[in-house]
């Protein structure tokens, strides 16, 4: 920075017709100032932020405000007081996981959210008893601040007007919001308290890690998508994930597409989480997506 002042300073001094003591001197040519000009611009450039790091910022930044408001001794009594009061009963979604396995069918879940026109708690909890009723075996619900002004709500809401398990689907970074260090912790946590929470990984060596610390339930193309822009890229690392998870561990698959179900069921998901933005595309008439997901994951081929 300071050889940039110094530099522009240079500059002003030379292309004047005269120096103080009144000789002439050169001046210096249009390129030799355009690139004066376009050094001193040259500026180091702040790489953008991507669409996850924003996220995970923006959540950083609401939970330190949480736990900066409640205090320490708070946060660690309504921890304590969780795990004296585990969800009865505990662990749905992977009850309900192996116990369809022995029939040959994949779980299906049905992410749900917030639109114009489910615009309330109520609205969604309309529409996800709806899935529910026409067969749906499991409903997600975004509870994240940048899908819902009222996450905890929508999610009570939603619990409350179906019998099948719910899960909030979420960005957790401390043990506060599932109500500490790491992921393992926070699996921990979660199954202290009877929740299931499904770890999401992106390559081998992460569920190499989780492996190690005990993590059963791993989450594949959920929020952080596989999505590099090369055809069946996502497929072939769901694939190849799926071979290598630890024996006895169940997964869960996001699916943007009734393709995407299809593969991820072929490579051996156990379940599958249709996403928002399919389950959006058939809102009007659901029950036919429904059968079609339903015909093409309820066997092993």
């Amino acid at each position: 920075m300071q050889s940039a002042i110094n530099n522009r300073r240079f500059n002003r001094t030379n292309v004047s017709e005269r120096s103080r003591s009144g000789a002439p001197v050169k001046k210096l040519s249009p390129l030799r100032l355009a690139k004066c000009r376009s050094s001193d611009d040259d500026k180091p450039q702040v790489p953008q932020q991507s669409a996850l790091e924003k996220t995970i910022r923006r959540k950083q930044q609401e939970i330190e405000g949480v736990l900066t408001e409640m205090g320490m001794e708070a946060v660690d009594e309504r921890l304590q007081n969780s795990v004296q009061s585990p969800a009865v009963p505990p662990y749905r979604l992977s009850q309900l996981i192996e116990q369809m396995a022995v029939q040959g069918k994949a779980v299906l879940v049905y992410e749900v959210a917030r639109t114009e026109k489910l615009n309330s708690s109520t609205e969604l909890a309309k529409f996800a008893k709806l899935l529910v009723d026409l067969g749906v075996d499991a409903v997600a619900v975004k509870t994240d601040s940048g899908d819902t002004p009222e996450g905890l709500r929508d999610l009570w809401s939603v619990a409350q007007a179906v019998r099948v398990p719910v899960i909030g689907r979420d960005w957790l970074i401390h043990p506060y919001q599932v109500n500490g260090k790491g992921t393992s912790i926070m699996s921990s946590f979660s199954a202290a308290i009877g929740l299931d929470a499904p770890v999401e990984v992106v390559n081998l060596r992460e569920v190499e890690i989780l492996a190690q610390s005990g993590v059963v339930f791993y989450a594949i193309n959920v929020s952080v998508g596989l999505s590099l822009s090369l055809p069946g890229f996502a497929q072939d690392m769901a694939h190849g994930i799926l071979g290598e998870l630890p024996f006895g561990a169940i997964s869960i698959v996001g699916c943007k597409t009734i393709e995407e179900a299809s593969k991820a069921r072929q490579s051996g998901a156990d379940a599958l989480l249709i996403k928002h933005e399919l389950v959006q595309e058939s809102a009007d008439n659901p029950r036919d997506m429904l059968s079609q997901l339903q015909f093409l994951t309820c066997g092993d081929d």
